[in-house]
């Protein structure tokens, strides 16, 4: 005698929100199954529960918003569709933000999973939106669009401290694996796993509380809200820039930011500089194919130009840790030589950022107008 199918039970919010992101909670007996509708999934065991459990309404909370979810209907899910990639300047810095606000949400959850890259991407969809909010507020509302500033700059730097710690731990390693064998004792990698292991728990658990903050919630709203009220506002409320062809615009907003790059290139603040490259470069992506320059060969060079402002500010952090212990005389002879390392190559990297800013601005020089 064949057993029946056991029933299933599919929750979602009322506005179907995770079907609309290619999500699904469902409920078969016992079992609790969250699929992310890519191959990968929770499952929790909670007898006797008729709510989705916190295990799993806790993933999903960047896109349940903290609506209750409810049983639904079974339909197959038809995913978000990518914005407008041409069009006027609004339309073109638009979809980019709309993709990025989605990234936001996706960093969220691979967070809540503990997946190896999500602090970096939570942190850098943070970034992107800011950025892309600053450089582009003449066509996004103007100084509407600046009040999302202070909460982002909030959010991105409760992923600074965890992602810090997972980037030096595998760099203070790898440096280790470089020196003598005779130099590096068993005590030092013990003793620095203990730190950075601690280390990283603490700066988690800080992250998840303002994951799960009210703050964090109003913020992801407010994209939400801000981002319709753009793409449904009429043409003849947008501003003039807005409302222009968006290679008549764009490169302008852009070339803003090369300047500013320029400037402090000048100034050997190196610091500065990588802000306004990291800026430069999620300008270059937003404004897509409309910019005259090859957008993939200046991506390209950008990047480059970033991981080599990256390492620098990891050597930088580096020292920061070390010196202390050095010079109170708690290091050991590792700790020094890796010391002597990192400031060797903060040296090396500051001395190179010019000319290889140079090259980058020259592929960005058919931006400047006039």
């Amino acid at each position: 005698m064949t057993r029946a199918a056991r029933p299933v039970t599919y929750y979602d919010t009322t506005g179907l929100r995770l079907r609309r992101n290619g999500m699904a909670i469902s409920r078969t007996g016992s079992a609790w199954q969250l699929d992310l509708g890519d191959g990968r999934g929770c499952r929790v065991e909670a007898p006797g529960v008729d709510q989705v459990p916190h295990e799993l309404s806790r993933l999903v909370r960047a896109y349940s918003r903290d609506l209750e979810l409810v049983p639904v209907p079974r339909q197959d899910g038809t995913g978000q569709g990518a914005g407008e990639e041409s069009g006027t300047a609004r339309q073109v810095v638009l979809a980019y933000l709309e993709r990025e606000v989605g990234a936001l949400a996706r960093a969220d959850l691979a967070v809540r999973l503990e997946e190896p890259e999500g602090m970096h991407d939570l942190r850098v969809a943070a970034r992107r939106i800011r950025a892309t909010l600053r450089t582009f507020a003449p066509v996004l509302g103007g100084r509407l669009a600046g009040r999302f500033g202070p909460a982002l700059r909030w959010l991105g730097a409760s992923a600074g401290p965890a992602r810090d710690v997972e980037v030096q731990r595998a760099r203070f390693f790898a440096a280790l694996d470089k020196l003598p064998s005779d130099a590096v004792e068993d005590e030092v990698r013990v003793a620095a796993e203990q730190v950075f292991t601690a280390q990283a728990e603490e700066a988690a658990a800080e992250c998840a509380v303002v994951l799960d903050s009210p703050r964090y919630l109003q913020l992801l709203n407010a994209l939400d809200v801000f981002v319709v009220v753009l793409r449904e506002q009429s043409t003849g409320a947008q501003g003039k820039r807005a409302r222009r062809p968006a290679e008549k615009v764009l490169p302008e907003l852009v070339w803003k930011v090369v300047a500013e790059t320029d400037a402090r290139v000048g100034t050997g603040d190196v610091h500065a500089v990588r802000k306004s490259v990291k800026r430069l470069r999620y300008a270059v992506e937003a404004a897509g194919a409309v910019l005259p320059v090859e957008q993939a060969q200046v991506l390209k060079r950008l990047r480059a130009l970033q991981e080599l402002l990256g390492e620098y500010q990891d050597a930088v952090v580096a020292q920061d840790r070390l010196r202390p212990l050095v010079e109170a005389g708690e290091g050991t002879r590792a700790h020094a030589l890796v010391l002597e390392a990192e400031i060797r190559c903060a040296q090396q990297c500051a001395e190179a950022l010019p000319a290889a800013w140079r090259e980058a601005y020259r592929q960005l020089a058919p931006l400047r107008r006039g």
